[in-house]
């Protein structure tokens, strides 16, 4: 790809990108076994995390990494755009797509237990080109919900795109 059409796709999308909300959603079922496999991995030895799943386990904070980038996955796969008049994804190449951190808030949220279903809606935030390199990169701004609509986490992700990926 040319570098002035790189420069183009850059731009259209940081126009076209900025506050819109992502079609769709990602769906997550959690699971007892999941739960404490995950709190295990990190040396969680607290019953509250890893105890009898008749006790009511909670998700260590550190769960929000198991469906994360899933779930921004799902969302942004079939991600479409109208640019010059014809229907394009988001991603010209998946492989190009690279996951550049997250931020998680928890504040007003309840915890996750065994058996909650999890949905995950998104919104773009901010979208940036840089020049130098010419990697385009967006920030994702996720909310988690339970199956009864509280809220369970708040995340920040931002993403980066390789030139010849978008």
């Amino acid at each position: 790809m040319e570098p002035e059409e790189i420069k183009k796709n850059a731009e259209f999308l940081i126009k076209e990108l900025s506050g819109k909300d992502i079609p769709g959603e990602a769906k997550l079922n959690c699971r007892y076994k999941t739960l404490t496999k995950f709190a295990k991995i990190y040396g969680i030895t607290d019953p509250k995390y890893v105890g009898p799943e008749e006790d009511g386990i909670i998700a260590c904070h550190g769960f929000a990494n198991a469906f994360t980038v899933k779930s921004f996955y799902s969302l942004l796969i079939g991600f479409k755009l109208i640019q010059d008049g014809k229907e394009r994804p988001l991603l010209l190449n998946p492989g190009k797509l690279l996951h550049a951190g997250n931020q998680y808030n928890w504040e007003n949220c309840v915890d996750i237990k065994n058996g909650d279903k999890l949905t995950v809606t998104a919104k773009w935030g901010k979208a940036w080109f840089v020049e130098k390199n010419k990697m385009f990169f967006a920030e994702l701004l996720a909310t988690v919900t339970n199956q009864n609509g509280e809220m369970v986490c708040n995340i920040k992700s931002n993403l980066g795109i390789r030139p010849g990926g978008y």
